[in-house]
């Protein structure tokens, strides 16, 4: 999976669990957080939540 995939792939299991959809800038905020983490971190966060 690419650094972008796994970025989408997290964003997309978080908003899964709040259940419902957030603002478009909280979710641009999510986004720019997982961003500046590294692939391992985005691949720890999948396996601890997926």
């Amino acid at each position: 999976m690419t650094h972008k995939e796994l970025i989408d792939q997290v964003s997309a299991n978080l908003f899964k669990q709040s259940g419902k959809l957030e603002s478009r800038r909280s979710w641009l905020a999510m986004r720019n957080y997982l961003e500046q983490l590294d692939t391992e971190q985005l691949k720890s966060m999948l396996k601890d939540h997926g």
